[in-house]
């Protein structure tokens, strides 16, 4: 049997078991990567003539689209978290969207949306405001 320190013990009960900070930057879900990166590219391909896209900066590998305003020191994040297929032809998507403030390092504002004309109408109305 092991000896614990008590007061450890204790500190580790009062950590947090989950953050609601995003990790900029990292897409967290690797699984069926091929499937994501295909649906990702049909998704986003609707919508490539639109102006705010134009501004954009892509990563088809982390499937994720950035916009970045110089001006405010602000990052906006639309990423493509989680792709599940169903056997019954319907998909179940995950997008994260958030706004992070460079200067500050702080998050403005954070969403999840299980749907991709959802998740990416919002991302543009937040970029539109912006302007």
């Amino acid at each position: 049997m092991g000896i614990v320190n008590l007061k450890d013990f204790k500190a580790s009960l009062n950590k947090p078991k989950y953050t609601i900070e995003p990790k900029p930057g990292r897409n967290l879900y690797s699984k069926n990567l091929i499937d994501k990166l295909e649906f990702f590219n049909n998704q986003i391909s609707v919508y490539l003539s639109d102006p705010i896209i134009e501004k954009c900066e892509f990563s088809s590998e982390g499937c994720a689209i950035k916009f970045i305003s110089i001006e405010e020191n602000i990052d906006v994040l639309l990423i493509l978290q989680d792709f599940s297929p169903d056997e019954f032809d319907k998909t179940f998507v995950t997008w994260e969207f958030f706004i992070h403030n460079i200067k500050d390092d702080e998050y403005l504002d954070s969403r999840f949306f299980s749907t991709t004309d959802m998740a990416i109408k919002y991302f543009l109305s937040k970029i539109k405001y912006m302007l």
